[in-house]
């Protein structure tokens, strides 16, 4: 399977969900003017290639997703919570970054496949920590950056640059953010049916007790 398939593929799917009334599970009902402004920019910008320090190489797409996650941090008012976001985006990286560690030291641990266990398991945590998809993408996109680090603590990596913004990179990124809308559009249904349930049992004891 080609590098960036599984990007487009789970985009498409996203956006017949989002076409089709499931805005609010897909993206948290974001205007699709927004959406279809980064993607068109990231597809345009995907050509241009900056190397910073002859040790990164920055593809214009993945300068925009970083710009954008950055602006989104920024938003957030409340300082607690921009920390939480950040830190919770540093242990996700973490464990990304860990993942693929291992998996290049010995491939014997691999789950589904190499390349999806790591961000599969960001986009777990990022939706069991964050419920809004803003924060969602923050983590997404700052742990995608962050799991490049064991290019440059693997004894096994020839190269030592690190890659951002290539077809692989965004492959990640987008299945690290759908586990995370899919993780977090979960709890958050839990959450409403044992909310409703604890009402309904305290509205069946109140009447019993009338």
């Amino acid at each position: 399977m080609n590098d960036g398939f599984i990007a487009f593929w789970l985009l498409s799917m996203a956006f017949i969900l989002y076409a089709t009334g499931w805005k609010e599970q897909v993206a948290e009902g974001m205007s699709s003017r927004m959406l279809g402004l980064f993607i068109l920019g990231a597809l345009l910008l995907h050509v241009a290639e900056l190397t910073i320090r002859d040790s990164i190489l920055l593809t214009g797409s993945a300068a925009l997703a970083i710009a954008v996650a950055l602006f989104q941090l920024a938003r957030i008012r409340h300082f607690g919570s921009m920390l939480f976001v950040f830190f919770s985006a540093l242990l996700t990286g973490f464990m990304w970054m860990w993942v693929r560690y291992i998996y290049g030291m010995d491939p014997v641990f691999i789950a589904l496949n190499p390349a999806w266990d790591g961000p599969l398991l960001a986009g777990l945590f990022a939706g069991l920590l964050a419920d809004r998809f803003r924060s969602q993408f923050v983590i997404a996109v700052f742990a995608a950056v962050f799991s490049q680090l064991d290019l440059l603590i693997s004894p096994l990596v020839i190269t030592k640059q690190l890659m951002l913004g290539s077809p692989a990179w965004w492959d990640g990124l987008v299945i690290a953010l759908t586990a995370a809308r899919v993780t977090g559009n979960v709890k958050n249904w839990l959450k409403h049916k044992v909310v409703r349930f604890v009402e309904g049992r305290a509205g069946e004891e109140r009447g019993g007790n009338l």
